[in-house]
């Protein structure tokens, strides 16, 4: 949840376990020039196909002026109806970010039938991942409780999902994000995704190099410097493009 937008990133990595993997993508879009609605999922990807579906028929009821409150009230209600036809939705979670012309925008996260808001960030798919947890409070706990600008969360969703096809079994692929904006307008940023991805890469091999001269007491001080003042280059360098980029 950014104060510009809402953004979704997710691997493309589809496993079905003990059988295949395929790689497709997790991003859903739904809406009008009157709302919209951006979902990614964990789980059932039949089972994804078939909430989308039915969300867009049972939306098509729902009456205006529409608000967030209305189409989490969709979202609940679909779930309910898979649960009636014995769907298992406890095999489905999502994260669904919503807006309405007015500039509503909520996040909400769902877990079998159950619908919660989300005040800042979270995950679905990867268990209580002790990496994404530390680097979340990590990266996210600088903001000095305001939200972020949405080209910022992007980089930062972006890194996260580069940790988790890592780290954790079944994540995997390219990585796709997507941004929706208050005016129900849709970005794709999946082309930027993996140019990302190298430059925190590159960043992070500083850091590498750095931590192993830390310890190692055989490394002088003069070489000690010279890493330490290359990983500052580095950070100096990304973050001038960052600025530029997000605030030009």
């Amino acid at each position: 949840m950014c104060e510009d937008g809402i953004v979704l990133c997710a691997d493309n990595q589809i496993t079905w376990p003990q059988y295949h993997k395929y790689y497709e993508c997790k991003l859903y879009t739904h809406g009008t020039s009157q709302w919209g609605m951006l979902n990614t999922f964990a789980g059932d990807p039949n089972l994804a196909k078939s909430f989308n579906e039915k969300f867009d028929d049972a939306m098509t009821e729902v009456a205006p002026p529409y608000t967030g409150a209305k189409i989490q009230a969709v979202i609940e209600t679909v779930l309910s109806f898979l649960s009636v036809l014995d769907n298992k939705p406890e095999d489905l979670s999502m994260l669904c970010g919503i807006v309405t012309i007015d500039g509503e925008m909520r996040l909400a996260k769902t877990s079998g039938r159950v619908v919660s808001p989300v005040v800042t960030y979270d995950y679905v798919g990867v268990g209580d991942s002790s990496a994404l947890r530390y680097l979340g409070q990590l990266i996210s706990g600088v903001q000095h409780y305001r939200l972020y600008r949405a080209d910022q969360a992007f980089m930062l969703a972006t890194y996260l999902v580069l940790k988790a096809k890592t780290h954790v079994d079944g994540c995997g692929g390219d990585t796709d994000a997507m941004i929706l904006r208050p005016n129900c307008h849709v970005e794709l940023r999946s082309g930027d995704t993996d140019r990302t991805e190298q430059k925190i890469l590159r960043i992070e091999s500083k850091i590498r190099v750095v931590a192993q001269c830390f310890f190692d007491k055989r490394i002088s001080e003069d070489n000690f410097d010279k890493a330490s003042a290359e990983l500052v280059r580095v950070l100096k360098e990304e973050h001038l493009e960052i600025v530029r980029r997000i605030w030009a």
